[in-house]
């Protein structure tokens, strides 16, 4: 799906973003950011970009456990951007995530949480990561992981089949969970993805799983 057409469905979305996020993670989705946040403290990086940030989750934990850092939140979605600023959040950036209005090295740290996998190049946006990332800045990514089976067996159904039908009843947004399944399920192998990494210049730190392997947080730092 192309750009424009992926920033029309988080629009789209916006209203019913953090009901049927925590709806479909059965709540497990605050936990799994808060590990992501705690992985970036232990790195104490002073200025910190919050990629993909939708309606600010990530941006308001980091804010509260990094009091001292300067924490910018991006995204794309003026719908989801409009959420986060009802939360207090005040350095807020309406930008493509292939095209960063931040300078060269710029950065100590770069998070994201559950939106690699919406980049139409996911490839050029890992570099373009590792461009306004300071040598040594850290870059922490939570995304959803190929589970193994059996697990995968429901995992798939629960992707493609029961999820859609409920959003389309809560929320009228079947179609755009639909989209949101196929790219879950093509999102790459921890391994491959370390590749990529590597590939954009970007150095494993380590990578942690959770909740049965279903979700992979991964840090890694710029050379």
């Amino acid at each position: 799906m192309e750009s424009a057409a992926i920033r029309s469905l988080f629009n789209e979305l916006s209203p019913d973003y953090d009901r049927l996020n925590r709806l479909f993670s059965l709540g497990m989705d605050v936990g799994w950011r808060k590990e992501l946040v705690a992985a970036m403290v232990r790195q104490n990086p002073s200025k910190i970009l919050d990629l993909a940030c939708g309606s600010g989750d990530v941006t308001v934990l980091l804010r509260e456990a990094l009091p001292k850092a300067q924490v910018v939140g991006l995204d794309f979605s003026r719908g989801l951007l409009r959420r986060a600023q009802a939360r207090g959040l005040a350095q807020l950036t309406e930008a493509d995530g292939l095209r960063l209005p931040f300078a060269d090295r710029s950065l100590a740290g770069v998070t994201i949480a559950f939106g690699l996998r919406n980049f139409s190049n996911r490839l050029a946006g890992l570099k373009e990561i590792a461009r306004v990332l300071q040598p040594g800045g850290v870059f922490g990514l939570l995304e959803f992981s190929p589970p193994p089976l059996p697990w995968k067996l429901f995992w798939n159904f629960y992707l493609h089949h029961l999820m859609p039908w409920v959003a389309q009843i809560v929320a009228r947004q079947g179609d755009s969970f639909r989209y949101l399944a196929q790219s879950i399920v093509a999102f790459p192998h921890p391994s491959a993805l370390h590749r990529e990494l590597s590939s954009a210049g970007l150095r494993l730190l380590f990578a942690r799983s959770f909740s049965a392997r279903l979700v992979q947080l991964t840090l890694a730092v710029r050379g």
